[in-house]
């Protein structure tokens, strides 16, 4: 935790959205800080833009994205290449402690700069006339909305994580905070969430960026959701399940009521209200939140977002990770991804995910989509604007990368609660839902003759809604989760209440999820081999992590060199 405090102070110093240096001393932010309304929301936009971090953002991708069926990385990179040995090390398996890709500090940044404005925020309202109760509590439930996406974000990937008990402000804090189980985290964040969620703001509140760049009711719906689908993944809980379903429910009703408010293009009444098949990725992935037409046309999709556009910046991680890893126009970016997803199923491989060259995602999510080669570059986040319909582009030079990264939209709340639905048995529902976002991706000619059928998928169900994950929100963050809850349910003796050092034998990974998760791979039974059991799901924690914070145990799959 020393090396996560480092960065906070390095962090607070460096930042443009304080004008004043905050430095590590008590009594200097308890006079000289927290007077006045402006000053909290500097902090809290402060700890929001921590998601931009650069490191972040590229462990993300490799995180959830890489570590999945979708990504390989490119053949092409130089030795030079400043990640490729640590790419290399995960593609094969061999992930070590010390590996460019198992650092939290950025994460735990965010969630000590949320700790800081929920025990000094309470003290402006006193302060500042300006800054009132109602201020303060909307203030509260956004950065516990944001602490409780970091937690759990943490616990997806690393499993038993540090809960820091308050804000670092001085060095000579005890910053040596022990792991927690994640069944104990999850539920952390649960309480946390329900208690503010009826605090937050309306979808609408702003009328600017904020309403979809800050945690809205909206946002916490959606997160809401996410963690009861994961935790009823793992506990196999029907009530979990529910609980997911139902805030699903209140994500989409309220997407369905913004749309009905303020698109005035609307023609009919419809239970989801999506982008058609030749606008959507202009509208979800480059345009996003428009200022100036925002209240005539609304953001029918975007529910939260990491902000780019707004700011000006650029997201130098899916630069180098999707398109140039050294930024020059010649190169190409560290990762790219094969046929599974650049070619329909009928090229001949079953593991292929879009069923046709009729899916206009295809074209959308990879250059130069259908043609026959062995790696394809990303487009998606990439490109600046959408494809034409059902034509391969070829990969171009872009520079603008100031797109902002999707954390929740509708569709993804919408499969969520249909993969939820099929646990239940609502077979029925759950493909309704499922077709609905199948068809927004096919144009209207196109409906009638490739659509999806329920008598195809009757028996089948669980998977017909991963592929639709996989199709529509792939190389945005998702699939390896996805690929984890498909697991989890299929695995026995998992307990999600004991850290993973405490325990001597570790639930089996299963065939199911092998069979989906390594497809990527030539020769996939080596590589089943080196990811056995419920640990290796997970990455290391970092080795000076260890060295600093002499609380924490290394998931024991790992080998570390620490004498700690």
């Amino acid at each position: 935790m020393k090396k996560i405090f480092s960065i906070l102070l390095a962090t607070l110093a460096m930042s443009s959205c304080v004008d004043t240096v905050i430095l590590p001393d008590n009594k200097i932010l308890a006079e000289d800080y927290w007077k006045k309304k402006s000053e909290v929301a500097a902090l809290v936009a402060t700890a929001y833009s921590q998601l931009r971090n650069d490191e972040l953002m590229r462990n993300m991708i490799v995180w959830a994205d890489f570590r999945s069926d979708e990504l390989i990385v490119n053949s092409s990179l130089l030795v030079s290449a400043k990640y490729k040995t640590a790419l290399e090390e995960i593609y094969s398996m061999n992930v070590q402690p010390n590996n460019s890709f198992t650092s939290w500090a950025p994460f735990y940044s965010a969630i000590n700069y949320c700790n800081l404005v929920l025990e000094k925020a309470g003290g402006v309202v006193a302060e500042d006339p300006d800054y009132t109760q109602g201020d303060y509590e909307t203030t509260c439930a956004q950065v516990t909305a944001l602490r409780a996406w970091c937690y759990f974000y943490l616990v997806k990937v690393f499993r038993d994580i540090p809960v820091t008990p308050g804000s670092y402000t001085e060095s000579s804090q005890d910053l040596k905070a022990p792991q927690v189980a994640p069944a104990t985290v999850l539920q952390m964040c649960i309480d946390d969430l329900r208690a503010v969620e009826g605090k937050a703001p309306d979808n609408d509140a702003y009328g600017d960026d904020r309403d979809y760049v800050y945690f809205t009711k909206d946002a916490i719906a959606a997160l809401l959701a996410d963690i009861y689908l994961w935790r009823a993944s793992v506990n196999h809980s029907e009530e979990d399940y529910r609980e997911c379903v139902n805030y699903c429910n209140k994500v989409i009703a309220a997407k369905k009521a913004y749309s009905e408010k303020y698109n005035r293009k609307l023609t009919e009444t419809l239970d989801y209200y999506l982008y058609d098949c030749t606008s959507y990725y202009s509208n979800i992935f480059v345009t996003g939140y428009r200022k100036d037409n925002s209240k005539d046309f609304g953001n029918m999709e975007n529910i939260l977002e990491v902000a780019y556009a707004q700011e000006g910046i650029n997201n130098n991680a899916v630069y180098e990770m999707y398109h140039s890893y050294d930024k020059k126009r010649t190169s190409k970016g560290y990762l790219k991804t094969t046929q599974i997803y650049a070619r329909p199923n009928g090229s001949g491989s079953s593991s292929n995910i879009f069923k046709n060259d009729k899916d206009q995602r295809r074209y959308e999510s990879c250059y130069d989509a259908g043609t026959d080669l062995e790696e394809y570059d990303v487009r998606k986040y990439v490109a600046l604007g959408g494809a034409e319909l059902k034509k391969a582009q070829s990969s171009t030079s872009v520079t603008n990368f100031n797109k902002d990264w999707v954390l929740y939209r509708l569709t993804d709340i919408m499969l969520m609660k249909a993969e939820a639905l099929v646990q239940l048995g609502q077979l029925e529902d759950a493909f309704a839902i499922v077709k609905a976002v199948n068809d927004r991706a096919l144009s209207d000619e196109d409906k009638s003759s490739y659509g999806l059928n329920f008598n195809t998928y009757s028996s089948k169900m669980e998977e017909l809604v991963l592929m639709e994950r996989a199709r529509e929100l792939c190389f945005e963050g998702k699939r390896w989760f996805d690929l984890m809850r498909y697991n989890y349910r299929r695995m026995e003796g998992v307990d999600y209440t004991k850290c993973l050092a405490d325990m001597t034998v570790f639930a089996a990974n299963s065939d199911d999820f092998f069979n989906i998760a390594l497809a990527k791979y030539t020769a996939p039974a080596a590589l089943k081999a080196k990811i056995p059991t419920e640990p290796y799901l997970y990455m290391p924690i970092a080795e000076d992590e260890i060295q600093l914070n002499t609380n924490l145990r290394q998931n024991p799959v790992y080998k570390s060199t620490s004498k700690y």
